[in-house]
């Protein structure tokens, strides 16, 4: 390469390298990254799950969080040392779950939950918060067992009045252990808890009564709110709420957030359970469908499409039948027919045995007792002998029918 090319390709290059730090300078001086938020309809899942947005939150923690949902939760328990919130509580629990449940918190379990339905003497609603002795009253049916005395309604909030009123949810100042500071928590109006049994190692609430109650015994612990909607996706991230829903999972090895009792549907429980068989019997059914388009020999071509009539009916049935076993079913039937006529004609035939009776069959007849033999009584697998025994069962025929002329 000549002198001349090599500075030329020298200054080319020097050139496309000014021109890209040019470029990358201008582009940022004139650009600036930002961020957008945009708002998008809400997703399925979330409308399905209404602790989504508190898994999410705990997962971004550090706890394992798994949201979940059964119809009986004595038979999906987690390991002891999780943390089960419960959206609902199966009604009608027995004696039998209720000590299973029992069982599970004393071994390191913690349950937090609520109850569905206001206490009512002639109902049983919430057996397990029964058998705690919690229950739940609007405020004015509480008849003075509202946690009024109670340390904590000193720093209950006080708000506007007229804003109160138009709010369903009231802004609750609770004092928890191990922590400094009281936290501001939203519950629903007109919901309080009354323990019955005096068994709560710790209780907080507002004015109007109870709203957090806390039961420890054995390794573990129940933690009964008035309401739950404090940790749903629109409620999570209101006040301090986010903030009580960490402080009462602090320590667990995982978080399991049963957000209905509904059961799975058919198609998705099987998925679940068994999904090898399902891609199974899918493939199955797919080659079932794929083989009903194929034939498995050529198909029969028609001489005709006219209406054909009785005899050739009778012919192409015919045809058919030979197609099929050569006629070996209709020639047995016609012998064993023949035969029991026979014997029927003249019943001294019927303790004699095959050979007695062919040849005495051949005497009457004129014919060899060995034809007879044959035709009657032993198996045709050639043409020919097919052919010979046809003519001697028409001989016995004709035989039997002059013979009952006489």
């Amino acid at each position: 390469m000549s002198n001349a090319n090599r500075v030329f390709l020298w200054l080319l290059g020097g050139l496309l390298l000014l021109s890209v730090v040019w470029y990358t300078q201008w582009f940022f001086n004139n650009h600036e990254r930002v961020t957008e938020e945009q708002r998008v309809d809400i997703s399925p899942e979330a409308m399905r799950n209404r602790f989504l947005a508190a898994e999410r939150f705990l997962q971004q923690l550090g706890y394992q969080a798994e949201s979940f949902r059964a119809r009986d939760l004595t038979t999906v328990l987690p390991p002891p040392g999780d943390v089960l919130l419960a959206r609902r509580m199966p009604p009608q629990m027995s004696d039998q779950q209720i000590e299973v449940l029992d069982n599970w918190i004393e071994a390191g379990g913690i349950l937090i939950l609520t109850s569905e339905h206001f206490y009512q003497e002639d109902e049983d609603n919430d057996p397990f918060l029964a058998f705690l002795g919690v229950r739940m009253l609007p405020p004015e049916s509480s008849d003075g067992q509202q946690a009024g005395t109670s340390d904590q309604n000193e720093d209950s909030v006080k708000s506007d009045t007229s804003e109160a009123d138009s709010s369903s949810y009231l802004p609750v100042r609770l004092s928890l252990v191990s922590e400094p500071e009281p936290v501001t928590v939203s519950f629903l109006r007109d919901r309080i808890l009354i323990d019955g049994d005096q068994w709560a190692s710790q209780r907080a609430g507002s004015g109007q009564g109870e709203n957090y109650l806390r039961f420890e015994y054995g390794q573990g612990r129940v933690i009964v709110l008035s309401d739950l909607d404090l940790f749903t996706n629109d409620r999570i991230m209101k006040d301090d709420n986010a903030f009580l829903l960490s402080h009462l999972v602090a320590g667990s090895r995982k978080v399991w957030l049963q957000y209905s009792i509904d059961a799975l549907p058919l198609p998705q429980l099987l998925w679940q359970k068994i999904p090898f068989i399902v891609c199974a019997l899918v493939a199955l059914l797919l080659l079932m469908g794929w083989r009903l388009f194929l034939f498995t020999g050529p198909r029969l071509k028609l001489q005709n499409l006219q209406r054909r009539n009785l005899l050739e009916h009778i012919d192409a049935t015919a045809h058919y039948a030979w197609r099929i076993d050569k006629g070996y079913t209709l020639f047995e039937n016609n012998r064993r027919a023949l035969e029991l006529a026979w014997r029927k004609r003249h019943p001294a035939l019927n303790p004699m045995d095959e050979s007695q009776r062919a040849e005495w069959i051949g005497e009457k007849t004129g014919m060899a007792a060995t034809a007879v033999e044959r035709s009657l009584y032993h198996e045709i697998t050639k043409d020919q002998d097919f052919i010979k025994a046809t003519l001697v069962l028409q001989q016995l025929a004709s035989g039997l029918k002059q013979r009952e002329l006489r």
